[in-house]
């Protein structure tokens, strides 16, 4: 005995009006136009486009914002004229060498690069106790503080809050203002900038790194902890580990910075090329300024390519 023809699907079968023939939708063309009314741009993102743009525009008419006078005749004669006074540079050996060891264009290029490295160092050295201190899986919560005391709770949720407050006034303030703070301090020469660096990135990197620290896995932490270590123990081979690439890329990254903004300390007397650029500025030796700039460029180059090279030989 045969079974009974089966009925076809009334849900997924229409019929032509005019032949009468049963005919199935092509399900591609349903999928097809249900990404199309994805792809399109809904109210809500053109809503944000057009305040995103009035954002920008009334940025552009603070800021004052005018590309035509970038461009006018007196702007372009002006630029020229600087160029041509440049032109060529001086690479006199009196100018490059100076008159004793401690003189020249040479030396601060030296210089400019001692004040990054030692400032990067004390940055490093000032941000690791504030990162640990600021991050909140170390102080107050996560697998270390589980049946802690509220109160312990509390303090560590304090002493979290009041770092991360020093952190942000640190990184706040600009390196060149710490720069001319140091110089009334400490007076002229390299010494002022090396401090200036060192607090201002001790903030950048100890923000940078608490909250790397504060997005680590728990598991490691927690195994470690679970063998008996103290919570310094625990932070120092259950979540450093995790991010010891990551921390050497970011620390490289500010020295590159470092170096750039050692170049500009010397216009408040922190030492450095930037005295260079100061005073050829001011004199309005410009065959000097274009040598000294060129010299900043080779330098910022360097870095770059130094710090790719450490990059892909310690990460």
């Amino acid at each position: 005995m045969t079974a009974p023809p089966r009925s076809p699907d009334r849900s997924t079968e229409t019929r032509s009006p005019d032949r009468g023939v049963t005919c199935r939708p092509d399900p591609t063309i349903r999928e097809s136009s249900e990404e199309l009314g994805r792809g399109t741009p809904s109210k809500r993102s053109l809503t944000w486009l057009i305040v995103l743009g009035i954002i920008v525009g009334v940025a552009a008419w603070v800021a004052e914002v005018d590309p035509i006078t970038l461009v006018s005749t007196d702007a372009r004669q002006q630029m020229w004229q600087f160029v041509a006074d440049g032109v060529p540079p001086d690479f006199s050996a009196e100018y490059l060498l100076g008159r004793t060891v401690r003189d020249g264009l040479l030396w601060a290029i030296v210089e400019t690069i001692a004040i990054s490295i030692a400032g990067i160092v004390l940055a490093v050295g000032l941000a690791i106790p504030l990162a640990v201190a600021g991050a909140s899986n170390v102080t107050h919560t996560g697998p270390m503080y589980t049946g802690t005391s509220g109160f312990r709770r509390y303090a560590g949720h304090l002493l979290q809050r009041l770092t991360r407050g020093i952190l942000s006034f640190l990184r706040a303030v600009p390196d060149l203002v710490w720069g001319f703070l140091f110089v009334t301090a400490v007076g002229l020469g390299p010494f002022a900038g090396v401090l200036a660096l060192g607090i201002h990135n001790a903030g950048v990197l100890g923000k940078i790194y608490a909250d790397f620290l504060e997005d680590t896995d728990p598991a490691p932490a927690e195994a470690v902890y679970a063998t008996g270590a103290t919570r310094l123990q625990t932070v120092f081979h259950g979540i450093v580990p995790q991010l010891t690439p990551t921390l050497v890329s970011y620390t490289l990254y500010r020295w590159e910075c470092a170096i750039r903004a050692a170049t500009i300390l010397g216009f408040v007397g922190a030492g450095g090329i930037g005295y260079y650029l100061t005073v050829t500025i001011t004199r309005l030796q410009y065959q000097k300024l274009v040598t000294a700039i060129i010299a900043v460029f080779v330098l910022v180059v360097a870095a770059d390519y130094i710090s790719a090279r450490l990059r892909r030989n310690l990460v």
